[in-house]
């Protein structure tokens, strides 16, 4: 029997995987904003590859070349993560606000550049820019799942009110 005139018809049809690893990268994505601005260290830790790293760079025009501000690899990075309790740090909350990322797929392997605001709250509830800038991220498929091998943020805000221990 047919559908009546006007109908609309469904019919299930299995998702391109090319979308679906596009929607898992945005979701890694946006899962790396939420924690960081939640501070949980571990959980964005668990979005790493083994064999990844995370750095913090920036171009300086006044000495015209890139500098490193943070660079660790997987393991350092997490004993660095669990030493923050030892540090002075500030009270401030960070929120994130991070665009689509734009992906290139390759197999297993992927790329996306995501660019990023970072808000400052303190303690009276005063909210300012604190940071902007991009993320470049190469990113490993393991088990249908997406992992970072470097993520790396790329500072456009060179001159910070505070400094601040945690990843951003």
């Amino acid at each position: 029997m047919g559908a009546p005139h006007g109908a609309l018809l469904l019919e299930y049809r299995p998702m391109d995987q090319t979308i679906v690893d596009r929607l898992l990268i945005q979701e890694l994505v946006n899962r790396t904003a939420s924690l960081l601005d939640a501070e949980k260290l571990d959980d964005w830790l668990s979005l790493f590859d083994e064999d990844s790293a995370y750095e913090l760079t920036a171009y300086s025009p006044e000495i015209r070349k890139w500098m490193t501000w943070w660079k660790s690899d997987r393991q350092a990075l997490a004993k660095q993560l669990k030493d923050l309790g030892q540090h002075v740090r500030d009270p401030a909350t960070r929120r994130r606000v991070v665009g689509a990322p734009l992906i290139d797929l390759d197999g297993n392997g992927a790329h996306a550049v995501s660019s990023f605001a970072i808000y400052r709250t303190m303690s009276d509830g005063q909210s300012s820019l604190y940071m902007v800038g991009r993320y470049e991220d190469d990113l490993v498929k393991k088990s249908s799942a997406w992992f970072y091998k470097l993520h790396r943020v790329v500072a456009d805000t060179r001159l910070l009110d505070s400094f601040t221990h945690v990843p951003l």
